[in-house]
């Protein structure tokens, strides 16, 4: 028997892919060839495979996207059409493809993973950890008052689009998780992830889109709107919560950042936020990772009042070490000479906790038993202050 662990060399062994995930995943054939086809970024070597006798037994698809942590850029490879043939499981052939993607990401490029699962052990033996979500459910208000000068329409993506990609590159442009997309992907994205275009509406003053809501029937999948144009946001919402009301629908889900939940009350809803863990993340890079970091953490520090700090900073992530100079502003990778000013110690889920803003400097210097005085622990607290990784329904892989 031959076991072979690659990507597809030709479209034949790519096609014999597809098959594979469609044996496994009830969905129809077009959803597997729509992204090959239509994907911007996609590679044949993001397809990772276990070739038996010539055969993809087992799959995994990895979709290249570039994703924002805070002011930063970085590759993430979002793992998703993770698929044996039921007459091949139990054999190991998926763990070791999941392990083929690991070193095939590393060699790409790639700075970190992102999947979504509910089997969590099988990719946590290869390095991914839990990174809890959150799902906002809305409880509908009853009583709606509508605005005159707010005009709402369904959108027309031919017509709309440039509008649409001006909103969300503003409302985005600094938000943790979520992708830079280009002009292709926007174009593209809708053919090959099926939804509602009577649920995806837009807002207009004066003539101008402020504001859009795209929704799968009563689950909000992304939205976004201009600065100082909350008003006839609200006004959005309250033409899709009559829609819902007509239908005698009372409650809707949604996947909306934490920093909206003031707008959504003021819609008149009542919010709860859910917590769920079917997200993993995995470092697949760290000094690539925080090298691409750098440029932020400088701005956050000299925004600060720490903004004349000057020292070296140690990050001891597990067996990985990686120490960064501080000298008039400016960070750089430097050699570890010495007594650091700073040396922060953290497990791989700390880690992504506190580059993403779940956990402060002073939880993980208490947990961890550091001795680290309060200026140094202010200072980690301008590096890496509180936020939410957040990534729209609507690029989920």
């Amino acid at each position: 028997m031959n076991i072979q662990y690659r990507a597809p060399l030709n479209q034949t062994e790519l096609d014999d892919s597809i098959q594979c995930s469609i044996s496994v995943f009830d969905e129809s054939e077009h959803m597997f060839t729509n992204i090959v086809k239509l994907d911007p970024w996609f590679d044949l070597n993001n397809t990772r495979a276990c070739f038996v006798d010539g055969k993809v037994v087992s799959v995994v698809q990895i979709f290249r996207r570039t994703m924002r942590i805070g002011g930063s850029v970085v590759q993430m490879g979002g793992v998703g059409n993770v698929s044996t043939r039921p007459e091949y499981r139990r054999a190991g052939h998926s763990s070791q493809v999941i392990r083929d993607s690991v070193q095939y990401m590393r060699a790409a490029g790639y700075d970190l993973s992102i999947l979504f699962t509910d089997i969590q052990s099988h990719y946590a033996k290869a390095g991914w950890v839990m990174y809890p979500m959150f799902r906002t459910r809305l409880a509908l208000p009853e009583k709606l008052e509508n605005s005159s000068d707010v005009i709402v329409r369904q959108c027309d993506l031919d017509q709309d689009e440039g509008a649409l990609r001006e909103i969300y590159n503003r409302f985005n442009a600094s938000r943790t998780g979520t992708i830079v997309r280009s002009v292709e992907y926007w174009n593209n994205r809708p053919k090959w992830r099926d939804y509602d275009p009577t649920l995806f509406w837009t807002a207009r003053q004066n003539g101008r889109i402020v504001a859009y809501l795209m929704c799968d029937r009563w689950f909000i999948r992304e939205m976004g709107y201009l600065p100082n144009f909350e008003s006839a946001t609200i006004e959005l919402f309250h033409r899709f919560f009559n829609q819902a009301n007509v239908e005698e629908v009372n409650s809707v889900e949604a996947i909306v950042p934490h920093e909206c939940r003031e707008l959504l009350t003021a819609t008149g809803c009542a919010v709860k936020r859910v917590e769920h863990y079917h997200t993993m993340i995995r470092i697949i890079d760290l000094e690539s990772l925080l090298t691409k970091m750098l440029p932020t953490f400088e701005t956050r520090l000299n925004d600060s009042d720490f903004s004349g700090w000057g020292g070296s900073i140690v990050i001891r992530c597990e067996t990985k070490i990686l120490c960064f100079s501080v000298d008039g502003g400016i960070f750089k990778r430097s050699a570890l000479i010495g007594m650091p000013s700073i040396e922060l110690a953290v497990s791989h889920t700390q880690l992504l906790n506190l580059l993403f803003g779940n956990m402060t400097p002073r939880q993980i210097a208490f947990s961890n038993e550091l001795t680290l005085d309060d200026s140094k622990i202010e200072l980690l607290g301008v590096l890496f202050p509180p936020g939410e990784l957040f990534l729209w329904e609507t690029d989920r892989f």
